[in-house]
C-alpha cells in the first residue's frame, strides 16, 4: 500500500508509457497529415463528446466497484486485528487466577499469531512455512504443514485446546462461549477476506471497460484536429491520459490481494499483530517493525 502523500508522476506514469507512447504516436500522425498534407481526417466532435460523456459515467462505476472491494479487504483486516486481540485479552484475563500453566496459554496465543501470518500468506498464495514453524509446537507444525488449508485447520486446533480448558474446569461455560465467539470471527474474516480473493472483478465488466476507453483514445485525435489544429497533440493527450489514469487506478485496487503496490499491507498488519499479541503477554522477542519502502507498505 501506497503511504507517502507526494505521489510521483513518475511512478503513474511507469504503469502505461506505452499506451501513451502509441497515442502520442497517433496523435502526430493524425494532425500532420491533416494540417500538413490536408487529408481530411476530422470526425464531428459531438459524437465523440456524447461517447465521452457515457464513458465518463461507466468509469465512475468502475472506480467506485473497484474501490469497494479494497476497502471491504481493508475492513476484514482491520476486523482481524481487533478479533486478534480480543481473543488474545480474553484468554490472558479467563486464566489469570488459575492454576493453569504459562505456557499453555502462550500456546494459543502464538497458535493466532501463527493463523494470521498464514491467512495472509494464503490470500497472497505465499508459503507461511518460516512464518509459523517459530510458533507452533513441531509435531503440530509437521502435521499442519502438509494441509491444504492451514488457517482454517489452526482455528480448529484452538478451538479444540479451548474446550480442553472448560473440561479441565480452567474457564466457565460462559468463557467458553465468548471465546468460541471471537474463534467465530475470525472464521468469518477468513472467510469474507477469500471470498474478496477467489471472485475476480467481472471480466466482461473490466473488459469492456478497458476496451471503451481505448476506442475513446483512438477517436479522440479525430474529433480534435479540425478545431485544434497543431494544438491537437497536447490536448488529446491530455484527455487520454486522464482517461487511461482512471482505468490504470481501478485495475490496481480491483484485486487487494494481489501483493502489488496497492494491496491491502497484509504482511504489515500481521506482523503489528504479532507485536501487539506477544507485548500482551510480556514477551519480549518481539520482531522488529517493518517501515515504508520508497513510501511503500506490503
Amino acid at each position: 500500500m501506497i503511504i507517502e502523500t507526494n505521489i510521483r508522476a513518475i511512478r503513474v506514469i511507469l504503469l502505461i508509457w506505452k499506451w501513451l507512447l502509441f497515442y502520442l504516436i497517433l496523435s502526430i500522425a493524425v494532425t500532420v497529415l491533416h494540417t500538413f498534407y490536408k487529408i481530411n481526417l476530422a470526425i464531428p466532435s459531438s459524437e465523440i463528446s456524447m461517447l465521452g460523456i457515457a464513458l465518463s459515467i461507466l468509469m465512475g462505476f468502475r472506480v467506485s466497484s473497484a474501490y469497494e472491494r479494497w476497502w471491504e479487504a481493508r475492513k476484514i483486516w482491520g476486523s482481524v486485528v481487533n478479533n486478534s486481540r480480543s481473543l488474545a485479552r480474553q484468554l490472558i484475563t479467563f486464566t489469570h487466577e488459575s492454576a493453569i500453566s504459562q505456557e499453555l496459554v502462550y500456546a494459543l496465543v502464538y497458535r493466532q499469531i501463527a493463523f494470521v501470518h498464514s491467512m495472509a500468506c494464503r490470500l497472497r498464495e505465499q508459503d507461511a512455512a518460516a512464518l509459523i514453524k517459530p510458533l507452533l509446537y513441531e509435531e503440530e507444525y509437521e502435521q499442519l504443514i502438509r494441509k491444504s488449508h492451514i488457517p482454517n485447520l489452526l482455528l480448529l486446533h484452538n478451538v479444540y485446546a479451548i474446550k480442553e480448558l472448560r473440561q479441565e474446569g480452567i474457564i466457565t461455560d460462559i468463557e467458553l462461549l465468548r471465546l468460541e465467539e471471537t474463534v467465530y470471527q475470525l472464521t468469518d474474516n477468513l472467510g469474507g477476506a477469500e471470498r474478496i480473493k477467489n471472485t475476480p472483478f467481472p471480466v466482461p465488466y473490466s473488459y469492456f471497460t478497458w476496451l471503451l476507453v481505448h476506442i475513446f483514445a483512438i477517436l479522440i485525435p479525430f474529433g480534435m484536429v479540425d478545431a485544434f489544429g497543431y494544438m491537437t497533440i497536447p490536448a488529446a493527450m491530455c484527455a487520454i491520459f486522464i482517461f487511461l489514469i482512471i482505468e490504470q487506478i481501478a485495475i490496481e485496487i480491483q484485486d487487494p490481494f494481489s501483493n502489488r503496490e496497492n494491496d491491502i499491507p497484509v504482511t504489515t498488519i500481521s506482523q503489528n499483530i504479532e507485536i501487539d499479541l506477544k507485548e500482551m503477554l510480556g514477551d519480549t522477542n518481539l520482531p522488529q517493525k517493518k517501515k515504508p519502502e520508497g513510501g511503500i507498505l506490503m
